[in-house]
């Protein structure tokens, strides 16, 4: 690894170690996101065997406290082969992430609430595969996403982390918050990557407009009288100048909430 490198990483590392020390008024919540592929062909089973057995899994989990929170996400745009995750499951711990689930473990689990290890594991296989394993860390959550609504996922290239997150907690989450208050928006996030981490990662960060319906997610917003609104007595383009100077817009991808999970009451 050369200079250049070693003091980016070593920026990012401090950058990051920041970004939590202004969060400790809370626990931490972490993410662990899988992407998974759908068998070909096999959409519709897929589903059914979401609905009928992983939700009463995760269900099961969350209720006992393992997990915070459980978020199926199903990919609307980019679709089709050439995607390259058709789900994303997205399961939340506050403290630590929990270890990933032996099989034993798993097959204990799915016993307790009715489910056939041997049939469950074998139907996952069959119908569909794991692309690939991530842990985030939520920076800013606000507002209450239901099932059914539509999002935006903005994966960052990000060449000042502390700052950045400054700007989204700053700027951008007031608004955020006034667009909920109205019914445009359901919830916004801003997520920061921790594994996998270093020089060659794609997206350091990631930011995630939720809306309530299809017509809503398409409905334009207007962000300058919004920023009047919130934000009184300051420059809007002096404030949004140096935006590009913080982060790129890498990718945008647009999902739904297929299914969500959290401990009965």
């Amino acid at each position: 690894m050369n200079h250049a490198a070693i003091r980016l990483l070593t920026a990012a590392v401090w950058a990051a170690v920041s970004l939590c020390a202004q969060q400790q008024q809370r626990p931490p919540i972490f993410e662990t996101i899988n992407c998974i592929k759908v068998t070909r062909g096999k959409g519709a089973e897929y589903r059914q065997f979401l609905r009928e057995e992983t939700h009463k899994f995760m269900q099961a989990r969350a209720d006992s406290g393992e997990i915070a929170a459980w978020v199926l996400l199903r990919t609307v745009i980019p679709a089709g082969a050439d995607a390259r995750c058709d789900y994303v499951s997205i399961t939340s711990h506050v403290g630590t992430p929990v270890a990933p689930m032996s099989r034993e473990a798993a097959g204990a689990a799915l016993q307790k609430v009715g489910l056939n290890p041997v049939d469950y594991f074998a139907k996952r296989d069959q119908l569909s595969r794991l692309v690939s394993t991530e842990i985030w860390r939520q920076a800013i959550f606000t507002g209450r996403p239901q099932k059914g609504n539509y999002l935006y996922t903005n994966f960052m290239k990000v060449h000042n982390l502390q700052e950045y997150a400054k700007f989204e907690r700053e700027v951008w989450r007031p608004m955020a918050e006034q667009w909920i208050k109205e019914g445009s928006m359901s919830g916004w996030v801003m997520n920061v990557a921790v594994l996998p981490g270093g020089t060659d990662l794609k997206y350091a960060a990631l930011s995630v407009d939720i809306f309530p319906n299809w017509e809503a997610t398409f409905k334009p917003r207007n962000t300058r009288s919004m920023f009047s609104n919130v934000h009184t007595g300051k420059n809007y383009q002096e404030t949004m100048a140096g935006l590009s100077k913080l982060r790129d817009l890498a990718r945008r991808e647009l999902s739904v909430i297929e299914d969500m999970v959290t401990p009965a009451k």
